[in-house]
């Protein structure tokens, strides 16, 4: 019973550390990690041990390094094992500072990785992503200089992180949101609500919910400007795509770059399920897929 309890104490202590999961070689980013945990309970560990690793209901801060030639190999390696599934988020929330970055790249790939844990089981926080380029041009301006407004938002990242729960409220006021029009939107919507109230909830028509269901359907390779203005709000978000043309990386990514990057939304686990080659019809014709938007 002695060793149970100090088992389960142990455990309570491990889950309010930090987690750092270190990916590249740090130079400025180091110092800038040093400020930003001072005083919080953390641990660093690197992409193969925490490929290796236990990390249910922990709160993980990915730091990532570019390469000097703007490559980021082993963040694409974390990426690709997290979407094989071998190793399990369940209960984590996550957010990232990604650092020396050389135009966009570095930018895709974190927001990648972002969602490879989301689809690993962790929750990944509202505005997860800092980002300092190699001039810190995105932090001029002010009576601090750029590198000392660097850290504080880097710290302001950390505090948002170890605060933020990932449990939605017992009775979430959800609503349903999609730009398609006519008998495709009414069906969605009835077959949705249907869902939600099989599990004792509601769907509600208000504009600040706990919880956005998003149907959108990729025939343009983005959304479209319609589309994108229903992600003004925030609480959770959980997207369902119907693509039935190429590019639904893209269009996934764009998505949760103006809701989760630049907008308040959270994504809970597992908060995008995507049918590839198939229209919002022929996934609502579905019993098999329609399955799949019922798990989610």
């Amino acid at each position: 019973m002695q060793n149970q309890q100090n088992k389960t104490e142990l455990n309570e202590q491990t889950n309010d550390k930090i987690v750092i999961v270190s990916v590249g070689h740090h130079t400025r980013l180091g110092d800038i990690l040093e400020y930003a945990v001072a005083g919080i309970p953390f641990e660093t560990v690197d992409a193969d041990a925490f490929l290796q690793g236990d990390w249910t209901n922990r709160k993980l801060l990915f730091a990532l390094s570019a390469e000097a030639t703007g490559e980021n190999t082993l963040m694409h390696l974390l990426t690709a094992r997290l979407n094989e599934k071998t190793c399990s988020l369940e209960g984590c929330i996550c957010a990232a500072i990604a650092d020396g970055a050389q135009g966009g790249q570095i930018h895709l790939d974190t927001l990648s990785l972002l969602l490879a844990a989301n689809q690993a089981g962790a929750a990944v926080l509202a505005r997860p992503l800092l980002e300092g380029d190699r001039e810190l041009r995105f932090f001029s301006g002010g009576k601090e200089s750029p590198f000392e407004r660097y850290r504080l938002q880097a710290r302001l990242l950390v505090e948002r992180l170890i605060t933020r729960g990932t449990d939605a409220p017992e009775h979430p006021r959800i609503r349903f949101s999609t730009a398609l029009e006519g008998g495709a939107a009414h069906d969605w919507g009835r077959a949705i609500t249907s869902m939600v109230a099989d599990f004792g909830g509601e769907i509600e028509d208000i504009t600040v919910p706990d919880r956005t269901i998003l149907l959108c359907e990729n025939t343009d390779g983005l959304p479209s400007e319609k589309t994108l203005s229903l992600l003004s709000a925030q609480g959770h978000l959980c997207l369902i795509l119907a693509s039935p043309v190429t590019g639904s990386d893209l269009y996934t990514a764009a998505i949760v770059e103006r809701a989760c990057l630049r907008g308040n939304y959270m994504l809970p686990p597992r908060a995008v399920i995507v049918f590839d080659g198939k229209s919002a019809v022929e996934v609502l014709a579905s019993k098999r897929e329609m399955e799949r938007v019922r798990r989610l």
